[in-house]
């Protein structure tokens, strides 16, 4: 019996031993630095990290990522942490001629980061190379390689390359999303610069290697990152491009970027086609020249001009038909007048209420896009203009709930009910065209409960 009774505690204690050896393996294994970037899991832990913070719009702001995460993390620029610290060279970042360096405290967990402010002033400069330290901790390059810290001393030169070019890309990754990239029409460089807020560096990075290349790749998170996009990417995308081309001053940071995005003095709409001679939504003259005095009045008025709220108008359901003069034209898929569906190929107006299904300036007999009521050659009204005009009120209607039965002011509009509409309308939606007519004008609120309410206006009530 006691020979039974000590075999089976040495079997234990052989198990236990086997168990420790198993875990001391896997902890080597995933302290190993990879051979190389690991370049897919480093796009779905950036994809995850926009997704589990809740980010909707663009640029995505370091300094806004580093409070959300400031339940263990803590930063600093150099000159401050120089003070506190009373350190002359605070985390070695002048030794090791480093930009910016993280490190993790064993005791409780935080994360530290000090960045250099001193020798790089230039503010996205210094962005990216925050967003490149929360690739580190996100990564958890401080985490699975402690042993290293990320010391040059402790790693080897192709280890500590590998770590970088990991945090460089999810860096890109984070505040420009590749997969979200073909939702950006007719993007450039110097857009994907003020729209970002990122270098012109690293917007020719990634552009060329997007666009030149044609590299977007199939990600599971694709359409949950556009569904929370969706609203930025249709109504702010000019209007943040026109406030980063003027700053808080509201004067132009370099002339360049002035025809990127310009606002009229008419009707203060965006007008992001920089070969506008006239405004698509109001007629008006766009580059009217003023006479001043001063400098300083000129100056004044042109900060006092941007300080006015600007407007955007809204993208109408469209196809690319072939249908007048020869021309490619954009025709709507259903009447917005009175919700036809029934469109026959070639068609040019609506066979049940005769409303124009495409855009044409007949003064310079040319197609136009749908979404501009007066030609931004000439200024004259479009053959479309009435009824995108029409249609853009009853779309902006259609947004307030405050007339509907029944309304409460605890409702909260469904932020994602845009893009719901936009999926079910799609063309390759298995949804019945009766269904998308009946949803062109239509809107959506939630409840404390998670109740979601679905209001439609009718015909004859709009």
């Amino acid at each position: 019996m006691g020979f039974l009774v000590m075999q089976t505690s040495m079997t234990k204690i052989l198990m236990i031993c086997i168990g420790k050896w198993r875990c001391l393996l896997k902890l080597q294994r995933e302290r190993k630095i990879p051979n190389k970037p690991r370049f897919n899991y480093v796009t779905e832990k950036a994809y995850n990290f926009l997704l589990e913070h809740g980010y909707s719009t663009f640029p995505i702001s370091p300094m806004q990522v580093l409070d959300d995460i400031s339940e263990y993390v803590r930063w600093m620029p150099w000159s401050e942490a120089k003070k506190k610290l009373k350190c002359s060279d605070p985390f070695h970042l002048m030794t090791l001629g480093a930009e910016a360096r993280t490190i993790r405290c064993r005791d409780n967990g935080l994360y530290l980061m000090i960045y250099d402010d001193v020798h790089y002033n230039s503010e996205r400069r210094i962005l990216w190379t925050l967003m490149h330290e929360i690739g580190h901790i996100v990564l958890g390059h401080l985490l699975e390689f402690e042993d290293t810290a990320l010391s040059r001393g402790g790693l080897t030169k192709k280890g500590y390359e590998v770590l970088e070019i990991e945090a460089h890309y999810f860096a890109a990754e984070v505040m420009m999303p590749t997969v979200l990239m073909k939702y950006f029409h007719h993007i450039s460089v110097e857009k994907m610069e003020l729209l970002f807020g990122v270098s012109e560096e690293a917007a020719k990075k990634k552009y060329k290697r997007v666009f030149e290349t044609s590299y977007i790749p199939d990600s599971p998170c694709e359409q949950k990152l556009y569904r929370n996009f969706f609203n930025f990417i249709e109504n702010d995308v000019d209007k943040t491009i026109y406030t980063n081309i003027y700053g808080s001053w509201g004067l132009p940071h370099k002339s360049k970027y002035v025809p990127l995005c310009r606002k009229c003095s008419g009707c203060l709409s965006y007008v992001s086609d920089s070969e506008s001679v006239f405004c698509p939504f109001c007629g008006e003259e766009m580059n009217k020249e003023t006479t001043y005095r001063t400098s300083f009045q000129r100056f004044r008025d042109m900060q006092q001009f941007y300080k006015l709220p600007g407007k955007s108008h809204p993208n109408l359901l469209a196809e690319s038909a072939f249908v007048d003069h020869g021309e490619e034209s954009e025709r709507v898929r259903i009447c917005y007048n009175c919700l036809n569906h029934d469109i026959s190929e070639g068609a040019l107006y609506c066979n049940i209420c005769g409303q124009p299904l495409l855009n044409y300036c007949e003064k310079e007999h040319k197609s136009l896009r749908l979404k501009e009521p007066y030609c931004s050659s000439c200024g004259s009204q479009t053959r479309f203009c009435s009824c995108y005009l029409k249609t853009e009120q009853r779309l902006m209607r259609i947004k307030d709930c405050s007339g509907q039965d029944g309304f409460s002011y605890d409702w909260m509009q469904y932020p994602f009910w845009a893009y719901i509409q936009m999926k079910i309308l799609s063309p390759h939606s298995p949804f019945s065209d009766d269904l998308k007519s009946a949803l062109l004008y239509s809107n959506a609120s939630v409840f404390d409960s998670y109740e979601i309410d679905l209001f439609i206006r009718a015909m004859n009530s709009i």
